[in-house]
C-alpha cells in the first residue's frame, strides 16, 4: 500500500516515497483518532467525534506538548447569520449547537481517508511561482515584499464540476517561505469521499504540509465548526448567491494566526506562532482567488462558476471586500501593490478595483 505524504514530524512518520504496512497505518490512525466524549451528527448524515479540547491532534506537535492554552468557549451565536445570503455553519447540526463545551468536532479518520488525504496533500498547490504539474491558478496577489498580518474576503461559494482525481478551490493565503497558511472552499474527491463543496485549511511549515488536522499544529477552538465543514446551499448563477466570509488575522500580542469565519469574524481556531519559522514574524505575500488541479489527458475541471467572468455579479464567482492587514495591524479594504496572475488561458481573474461600499475591492474569477 503506497502513500504520498506529508513530511515526518514527531510521531507522524508518513514519508514521501515510503511504503507503509497496515500495522504502521493503524498506528498513525491511533494517533489521529482521539477518544470521543460523545459523537454528534449533521443534517447531511456525517458523524463527528467531540474530542476533549486538550486531547485534539494539535497538542501532538512537539512544540505544543508543553504549552498551556486556556480553553475559551467560542460558541456560535445564530443571530450572527441573519443575512440569508451567508452559509450558516450553525445550521448543520441535528442537535442545533454542535459539540459540548470543552470539546471540538473532528471527523473520525479511516484508513481510506488517510491514504486519500496524503495523496491530496502531495498534489496541493503551494506557490504560484512554482506550480506543481497539473495545477492552474487565477489569483490576485501582492507584489511588494512587505509585512502582512492577515486578510481575507467574502467569497461566493460554488460547486464546480470535477472528476475523481481533480480538485477546484477558492482560497485566501498568507505566505512567508517556507511557511504558508490558507483557508477556502474546495470540491476535492481526493480529499473528501464525495463531490461536495467543503471548507478547508492548508498548512505548510518547514517540517510538514497537510490539509485540516492531518498533521498536528492547527488548534481548533470552536465546538460548532469543523474544518471540513460541508457547505450548503451553494450559489446558483442568476438565481441566488451564497457567500462565506473567511479571514486570517495574526494577533498583535501573542503572535498566533487566528482563523475567523462569518460576518462577525467568529473564531474557529488558530495556528500557534511557535510551529512556524518565517510566519512566526509576519507574512510577506498574500493572495486571493481560484485554483484547480487535473492529471494529464483529462478534461480540465471547472473553476468558480465554471466559466470565465461575465462581469455580472449575479452570475460570476467572486471575492468582495478583499482585504489585507497591513504593517500597522490595520485592515486595508483596497490593498495596494497587487496584480492579477493566471497560469492558463482556460482560467481568468479580473480585478474590478474598489467598486462601492458593500463590495469594496472586488475580484471575479473562473473558467473551464
Amino acid at each position: 500500500m503506497f502513500l504520498w505524504s506529508f513530511a515526518a514530524l514527531g510521531r507522524y512518520y508518513v514519508i514521501s516515497g515510503y511504503e507503509l504496512s497496515d500495522q504502521e497505518l493503524e498506528r498513525q490512525l491511533e494517533l489521529l483518532n482521539k477518544p470521543a466524549v460523545t459523537t454528534i451528527q449533521t443534517k447531511y448524515g456525517e458523524e463527528y467525534d467531540c474530542i476533549d479540547f486538550y486531547q485534539q491532534p494539535a497538542f501532538d506537535h512537539p512544540l505544543l506538548k508543553e504549552h498551556k492554552y486556556e480553553y475559551k468557549n467560542h460558541r456560535l451565536n445564530p443571530r450572527t447569520y441573519s443575512d440569508a445570503s451567508y452559509i450558516n455553519p450553525f445550521d448543520i447540526w441535528i442537535n442545533g449547537k454542535g459539540c459540548p463545551t470543552n470539546t471540538v468536532p473532528i471527523k473520525r479518520i479511516t484508513k481510506e481517508d488517510l491514504i486519500r488525504a496524503n495523496s491530496a496533500s502531495e498534489l496541493a498547490y503551494t506557490n504560484s511561482d512554482n506550480l506543481n504539474p497539473g495545477v492552474e491558478v487565477a489569483v490576485l496577489r501582492t507584489t511588494k515584499n512587505k509585512k502582512y498580518y492577515g486578510g481575507g474576503m467574502i467569497g461566493a461559494v460554488y460547486h464546480p464540476a470535477v472528476q475523481s482525481s481533480q480538485y477546484s478551490s477558492s482560497h485566501f493565503k498568507c505566505e512567508n517561505y517556507p511557511d504558508s497558511i490558507a483557508v477556502g472552499w474546495t470540491v476535492n474527491p481526493s480529499l473528501y469521499p464525495d463531490n461536495e463543496t467543503h471548507l478547508f485549511i492548508y498548512t505548510i511549515t518547514k517540517d510538514s504540509h497537510c490539509y485540516n488536522t492531518y498533521c498536528p499544529g492547527f488548534l481548533i477552538m470552536s465546538p460548532a465548526i469543523p474544518l471540513d465543514l460541508l457547505l450548503k446551499p451553494y450559489s446558483r448563477p442568476g438565481i441566488k448567491m451564497m457567500e462565506l466570509k473567511f479571514h486570517i488575522r495574526k494577533d498583535a500580542i501573542n503572535g498566533d494566526w487566528f482563523l475567523q469565519l462569518g460576518p462577525n469574524n467568529f473564531t474557529v481556531g488558530s495556528w500557534p506562532q511557535r510551529i512556524f519559522t518565517s510566519l512566526a514574524d509576519s507574512a510577506n505575500y498574500v493572495e486571493w482567488g481560484g485554483e484547480v488541479y487535473s492529471p494529464p489527458n483529462m478534461t480540465p475541471p471547472q473553476m468558480g462558476a465554471g466559466y470565465k467572468p461575465m462581469q455580472k455579479l449575479r452570475f460570476d464567482c467572486y471575492g468582495r471586500l478583499v482585504n489585507l492587514i497591513d504593517e500597522l495591524h490595520e485592515d486595508d479594504y483596497n490593498p495596494p501593490s497587487c496584480k492579477t496572475y493566471q497560469s492558463s488561458k482556460r482560467y481568468q481573474i479580473i480585478d474590478e478595483g474598489d467598486v462601492k461600499e458593500d463590495l469594496s475591492r472586488l475580484i471575479l474569477f473562473g473558467g473551464s
